[in-house]
């Protein structure tokens, strides 16, 4: 039987549009549409900025493509650098509830420096996004043991491997040199979440490294230069490489109703700029603070039920989630998250931002949260529950309880959903009247004759 890599290039390579549910399609041009939202929103953050500028100092610069909102050519592979960074920088790129994987960001900043290379209709782009996501959240399925537990970013270490089928699939290129883009990708594989602890800012690089490592994997293969046939299943394959421990690895998620039954379809948009485990927990105190007459002051204790397996990665060393060194650290901390959403009201593109790194009042209610263990979440990790309880000087307690956050597929969102974030997040980079245009052109990509004219606008 052939490995997995090529049983997976072979569905790849004779995917169409016509084997999915109309559903299944619209599901993808709305991702689309939301990552393309996140990017250009991200265009003018220090880090995008300074990853754009790298390129320059490590490159040369290069020629061929431009990262999506800037006007400096660069490499096919520079430009995914930097769509990378710029979909993973404020932390609003969707996530695949069952692995923890952030999809659409990695595959689609690949896809938007690859389709300059030469002409690729809307029908073939999607077709590829689609293809490339529906791997990467199968990949994710694979291992029983959480990858954030063994100290990896699963979005990085998978991701590499989408990137190549899905540039593979773009370019048009036979499935055995897809299988071999795929093998050579398995040695680009990293991401260390080490940043979980202080804030650094290496993690916004991961979607980056993946995306440009999925172009380099590709362009070697086309240069009939070979990787390993049993890149994931081998005897040094990557998952018994990555996950060293004795556990029974789950090969068949990555090919069972492949193609009929869709994964894609349990990626949940990011209604807030955070982990996706935070996430209801400002909604619960989002809710709180307009159901409830309160004075902040009056605050005694704000208690969170989450699940303990989450606590060393957003709550935990409790000090340093408190008081943040960076605003991506912010991003992944139950402290100061609650607490900016009591404090302001509010949470979008602009939550995080230095001056609420350093506001005493967010300070003093971030000193107030604190965490327990929700056994009913852990029971159940496929669902997106946050139990927020604030207890007032008089004794009064009022709680919320969240326990399907919107977007995922026990609450799905609607289009309008998708929409009125993606004008949120270019409210002030690009005009009303343009705005309109592009949702409407970007919910038909399908029908597109050139998906390069329709985002030159924005790349050069």
């Amino acid at each position: 039987m052939p490995y997995l890599s090529s049983r997976m290039a072979d569905w790849v390579v004779g995917f169409s549009l016509d084997h999915a549910p109309a559903e299944v399609v619209h599901n993808t041009k709305l991702r689309i549409l939301d990552q393309i939202g996140v990017m250009l929103a991200s265009g003018s953050l220090r880090t995008v900025e300074a990853a754009r500028r790298s390129l320059q100092d490590s490159d040369g610069g290069g020629r061929g493509a431009y990262a999506l909102g800037s006007r400096e050519e660069t490499s096919p592979a520079g430009a995914a650098f930097v769509n990378g960074v710029a979909s993973s920088a404020l932390e609003f790129d969707d996530t695949h509830i069952k692995s923890n994987i952030h999809p659409t960001g990695v595959v689609l900043a690949a896809l938007l420096a690859e389709a300059q290379r030469a002409p690729v209709s809307g029908r073939q782009f999607v077709e590829a996004v689609l293809a490339g996501t529906e791997i990467l959240c199968r990949l994710g399925l694979v291992s029983p043991v959480r990858m954030h537990e063994v100290g990896f970013h699963p979005t990085s270490v998978y991701g590499v491997f989408a990137a190549a089928y899905a540039v593979a699939r773009l370019r048009g290129l036979p499935a055995d040199v897809m299988a071999h883009a795929v093998g050579t990708a398995g040695s680009l594989s990293a991401g260390s979440i080490s940043a979980f602890q202080d804030g650094a800012d290496s993690k916004i690089l991961h979607v980056g490294f993946a995306a440009a490592a999925g172009i380099r994997a590709v362009a070697l293969a086309a240069q009939g230069l070979t990787g390993p046939e049993a890149i994931f299943e081998g005897k040094f394959g990557w998952y018994r490489s990555y996950v060293q421990a004795d556990v029974e690895f789950r090969y068949n998620a990555l090919t069972d109703e492949l193609g009929s039954r869709w994964e894609v379809l349990n990626i949940a948009p990011k209604l807030y700029p955070c982990a996706f485990t935070l996430m209801p927990f400002i909604q619960a105190a989002l809710e709180l603070r307009s159901r409830h007459t309160f004075k902040l002051e009056d605050i005694v204790e704000i208690r969170c039920e989450i699940m303990q397996r989450s606590f060393r990665t957003v709550c935990e060393p409790v000090e340093e989630k408190r008081r943040l060194r960076t605003p991506w650290h912010g991003r992944i901390s139950l402290q100061h998250t609650v607490a900016e959403a009591l404090a302001l009201g509010r949470f979008d593109k602009s939550s995080y931002a230095e001056s609420s790194l350093r506001d005493p009042v967010i300070h003093a209610l971030a000193d107030k949260v604190v965490h327990v263990a929700d056994p009913i979440a852990a029971a159940d990790t496929s669902r997106s529950r946050g139990v927020v309880s604030i207890e007032l000087a008089d004794g009064t307690v009022i709680s919320h309880t969240v326990e399907d956050m919107l977007g995922t597929s026990r609450n799905p969102a609607g289009d309008a959903v998708y929409i009125d974030k993606f004008r949120s997040n270019l409210n002030g980079v690009v005009d009303s009247d343009r705005t309109d245009k592009l949702i409407e052109t970007l919910l038909a990509l399908d029908t597109a004759p050139d998906v390069h004219a329709i985002l030159a606008p924005f790349q050069q």
